[in-house]
């Protein structure tokens, strides 16, 4: 019997790329993410499963999901399959891991370990929803089997800690899924390790990301809120962000305040020594003050909690001597601590799509901030997705994991990386994909 490879989501949209691999009635599934538009509190209901596969919302999988919640579906249950299912998860964004509500608990999901403990943090300090899954952690370069299937993931960089790319080896067939990824994080080696390791491994298949190739010329061009009311640093890598902040904090002796990402922790860490190297006191939400503990090196560095170790109010007399992170879930602290320079680095909310974006930041600029924007990507830029095919020179690229996938196809076609572009829901053999056209 032959590898049978479907692809079931993921193909043009940003997230929930879900594939599914089967072999000799062993079956893996890469990523079970939230589909575009799916409600994650509804994903949590196992109550709502054939409502949820009914609005097409959860992947048609078999041996996924417990027979009570697909007896009345064109499913086979867990129960009822002859599959051995098991789940490899590249990092912990929900629209990787947003479906895991849904999933029987003897599904085992595999991931590294940095990434199941950082899903713990998480977790108890509630940015990400508990989910009852069969964790199981693996170290970064070790092989383990799942019947015919070799599977190895090595540590990436993204922004989130345990992010990783997966190869995945069957006596017929040999892929690799580069997970999300960036060269411009904090450790851009890890990706150059395992591209180079991927090189020697030869894959038939490289299903590799595509985020940067989601937006075209004329989307860039579009008018951005407030852009004559804010500031906007371009950034190209976590070290530039830092590097502006070091200026800002040699020029001003206002309050700043600090808004990011909760999963890419290492960032706020580095604020947080850069504000203590200005001599001010880092003043942290009570959850994220919770979130950094474990990853701080520097255990010498001044951490306060909001609240507890210094109030709104004492910050406003002496905003000199601080910079607050402020989580959008308690932003009401915002407006307590006084006035001085917001900075919004991919905290929420993420964008103008989101209804919440512009009245907070209508309320933030009247209330006297000096907002800047300084975001820095979790994806690869173009050329380095790229250079990254170009490098593992796989028989077939698929480009996924982005809106633009045929525009990103052309781009890896132009370089001479041979690209596969697959339907959705359609299952096929190694040789079927490499027999069809570029």
């Amino acid at each position: 019997m032959t590898t049978k490879i479907t692809f079931w989501s993921g193909l043009d949209t940003i997230g929930a790329n879900i594939i599914s691999l089967e072999k000799d009635g062993f079956q893996i599934v890469t990523d079970l993410g939230a589909y575009v538009g799916a409600d994650i509190e509804a994903l949590l209901d196992k109550s709502r499963t054939s409502e949820l596969y009914e609005s097409k919302l959860l992947p048609p999988i078999n041996g996924l999901y417990p027979e009570v919640q697909v007896k009345d579906l064109p499913l086979e249950s867990i129960e009822e399959s002859d599959l051995k299912t098991a789940i490899c998860l590249s990092h912990l964004h929900l629209d990787h891991l947003g479906s895991f509500g849904q999933i029987s608990r003897e599904v085992p999901v595999y991931t590294l370990n940095k990434s199941e403990q950082f899903y713990t943090q998480l977790k108890e300090q509630e940015l990400l929803p508990q989910y009852d899954v069969n964790w199981q952690g693996v170290e970064t370069g070790v092989t383990f089997e799942h019947g015919p299937f070799k599977i190895t993931f090595h540590e990436s960089d993204h922004d989130t800690i345990g992010a990783a790319a997966i190869f995945i080896e069957a006596p017929d067939l040999k892929l690799v899924y580069s997970g999300d990824l960036r060269l411009s994080g904090f450790a851009p080696e890890r990706v150059l390790d395992w591209a180079i390791k991927a090189k020697e491994f030869q894959p038939d298949i490289l299903l590799l990301e595509g985020t940067s190739f989601s937006s075209s010329d004329e989307d860039i061009k579009e008018e951005v809120p407030f852009a004559n009311e804010t500031e906007t640093w371009s950034l190209l890598t976590e070290q530039s962000l830092l590097a502006k902040l070091d200026d800002l904090l040699t020029q001003t002796s206002e309050l700043i305040t600090f808004n990011g990402y909760p999963q890419n922790i290492e960032r706020l860490i580095h604020v947080a020594e850069l504000a203590n190297k200005y001599q001010r006191k880092m003043v942290l939400d009570p959850a994220y003050f919770e979130l950094a503990k474990p990853y701080l090196e520097n255990q010498s560095m001044e951490l306060m909690k909001l609240g507890d170790d210094v109030s709104p109010a004492e910050i406003k007399q002496t905003p000199e001597q601080y910079v607050v992170q402020i989580a959008y879930e308690n932003h009401e602290a915002l407006f307590e601590i006084g006035t001085g320079i917001y900075i919004h680095s991919n905290g929420m909310p993420l964008g103008p799509y989101m209804p919440e974006f512009e009245p907070f930041f209508e309320r933030v600029i009247e209330a006297g901030w000096d907002v800047i924007f300084a975001n820095v990507s979790g994806h690869a830029h173009q050329e380095d997705l790229l250079m990254l095919a170009y490098l593992i020179q796989a028989k077939r690229v698929v480009p996924w994991h982005t809106f633009r996938p045929i525009a990103f196809g052309e781009a890896l076609s132009n370089y001479g990386v041979p690209v596969f572009l697959p339907e959705k829901q359609t299952e096929y053999s190694l040789e079927n994909i490499l027999n069809q056209s570029k």
